[in-house]
C-alpha cells in the first residue's frame, strides 16, 4: 500500500475516532456551574438565550431534529425551572420560549464551560502554522461534502425503499 492511501486510511480512522468521542462527550453529563446538563439541553439553553421567544419549531429547525425531540428536552428544562413557555399573542397555538433567571444563570456557565474548552484545544493546537490550519480546514470541508453526499444517498435510498 502507497503511502498517500496509508494516510487517507489514518485520516478515516482519526475522523471515526473523533466521532465516537464527540459522541461520547454528548451522552456525558457535564457540570456548567451548579447545574448538570447534557450537551443537548445545553444547546437549547443556548439557543433561547440568543433568541428569546423562538418556539419549539424553529429550536427544531435550526437543529435539523424534530420539533418532538426538542419538546421533551424543552420540557425537561421547564421542570428544573430554567425556561418558561408563554402563549404567542397573535397565535394562541404557538408558545414562546425564554429563561428563567436561573437558566440565564446556567447559561453563562455553559458558555464559559465552552469558552474554557475552546481555549484548551486552542492553546493544544498552537504548535501548527496557520498555513498547516488552513490546509487543515480544506480537507475537513472535503470529508464533510463527502459525508453529506453519504446521508443525500441514505436518505433517497431509504424513501424509494418506503
Amino acid at each position: 500500500m502507497g503511502s498517500r492511501e496509508q494516510i487517507l486510511k489514518e485520516i478515516w480512522n482519526a475522523q471515526d475516532e473523533a466521532y465516537e468521542l464527540m459522541e461520547e462527550y454528548d451522552s456525558l453529563p457535564h457540570h456548567y456551574g451548579e447545574a448538570i446538563l447534557y450537551q443537548s439541553e445545553g444547546e437549547i439553553i443556548d439557543l433561547i438565550a440568543i433568541h428569546p421567544g423562538v418556539t419549539i419549531t424553529d429550536l427544531g429547525n435550526i437543529l435539523k431534529k424534530t420539533a418532538s425531540a426538542c419538546s421533551q428536552i424543552v420540557r425537561k428544562l421547564r421542570e428544573k425551572g430554567w425556561v418558561e413557555q408563554t402563549r404567542n399573542r397573535e397565535n394562541n397555538r404557538v408558545y414562546n420560549l425564554t429563561l428563567t433567571e436561573e437558566g440565564q444563570k446556567i447559561y453563562r456557565d455553559h458558555r464559559a464551560f465552552e469558552q474554557n474548552c475552546q481555549d484548551i484545544t486552542f492553546q493544544l493546537l498552537s504548535e501548527f502554522s496557520e498555513e498547516e490550519l488552513k490546509i487543515h480546514l480544506q480537507v475537513q470541508k472535503k470529508i464533510n461534502e463527502a459525508y453529506h453526499g453519504d446521508v443525500k444517498r441514505s436518505r433517497e435510498r431509504f424513501t424509494r425503499e418506503k
